[in-house]
């Protein structure tokens, strides 16, 4: 009996080798013929490129890895004048921080100007800006460009905008541009794939006609929400003439790379951007940081106190080197560290 379990055994082993040295073979004629990388082992497959952080806490915890991811596709839609191009910007100075990124802008709606860009971390020597004038040709050379590898984030501002040829010569039937989404993005996720960018497309949302439920969608069809890894919804409240800002709320209605439907919040400053200072100190009073006794705020490690809510961020505003203090239990805290992979877990989270 045991004999035979070895025999048994030893065959077992040696039909595992030789399979093993045909897989072997196998994979070193599929790269041969078809081109290096196309087969690759499942243990070497990584699941995203690097991580652009994002400025807003809640967004970062939000899309579950700490920010946008290289090789990815994102889109970004929701309210006019919500901050839908603010928050790819931003992506954008991230992007040129962290990694000394060359970025294109494809800016067929004309909204971006320097100014407001060097306001949010953009370095204007090391942005691109096309504006091609159709659909078509908005494809031809944002897949170029990623076949290229030189640009480590690339935002369409909007994919609504663009117009496909046929809309240019007059043409007015009904979905020209689903049509020409469909077939584009196919070419484009596969020079996607295997670049070093992370891709943004900003789309304009409408109002569905009849149905149930949502009642608003975005135009171009369901090619591009089919493709996306991410889809971020942005959406506006409380409304501060007077201060100039309102509440952003980005909401995760779809991610393939950490669980999705999160949600974050922050104040959207009309002139100047995202206030990163309200958002931190109103997170350091929801978990506690700040301690709150009736409306009075105590700050650990010393014996400061505040009286009111903007008291408190205004205390943070004027002592930026206490801010370490918030900052270092909020990042542990409130950030999803199970989402997060080791190499993302680096210093640029803090600052």
């Amino acid at each position: 009996m045991y004999f035979c379990i070895v025999i048994k055994t030893n065959k077992m082993a040696k039909n595992r080798e030789e399979s093993n040295e045909k897989l072997s073979t196998l994979m070193a004629d599929f790269n041969k013929k078809f081109g290096k990388g196309v087969i690759i082992d499942a243990k070497k497959k990584e699941a995203y490129g690097e991580v652009i952080p994002t400025t807003p806490f809640s967004l970062r915890n939000a899309l579950g890895i700490g920010g946008f991811a290289k090789r990815k596709l994102y889109t970004i839609d929701g309210d006019t004048s919500a901050g839908k191009s603010t928050t790819a910007y931003d992506v954008i100075g991230n992007c040129q921080k962290t990694y000394g990124d060359m970025c294109l802008l494809i800016d067929k709606e004309d909204s971006y100007t320097t100014i407001y860009g060097e306001r949010l971390g953009i370095d204007n020597d090391k942005l691109v800006i096309a504006t091609p004038d159709t659909l078509e040709d908005m494809y031809e050379l944002l897949t170029s460009a990623l076949q290229s590898d030189l640009f480590g984030t690339i935002v369409v501002d909007s994919i609504t905008s663009f117009a496909p040829k046929a809309r240019h010569e007059g043409s007015v039937v009904m979905g020209v541009e689903a049509r020409v989404n469909s077939d584009k993005m196919r070419m484009v996720m596969s020079a996607l794939e295997k670049s070093n960018s992370a891709l943004i497309f900003i789309q304009q949302i409408r109002q569905s006609i009849g149905g149930m439920g949502d009642p608003t969608t975005v135009s171009g069809g369901k090619a591009i929400p089919f493709y996306a890894h991410v889809r971020i919804r942005i959406t506006r409240s409380e409304i501060d003439r007077e201060n100039q800002q309102n509440v952003m709320k980005f909401t995760v209605i779809k991610n393939k790379l950490a669980p999705p439907f999160k949600v974050g919040t922050i104040i959207y400053n009309w002139e100047t951007g995202f206030d990163l200072f309200s958002e931190i100190g109103e997170l350091a009073i929801e978990f506690e940081i700040i301690k709150k006794v009736g409306n009075t705020y105590h700050f650990p490690q010393t014996n400061d106190t505040q009286v009111g809510k903007k008291k408190t961020i205004q205390y943070l505003k004027d002592n930026q080197d206490y801010m370490k203090n918030v900052l270092e239990p909020l990042v542990k805290d409130y950030l999803s560290h199970t989402n997060l992979r080791k190499e993302d877990l680096t210093e640029e989270i803090m600052n």
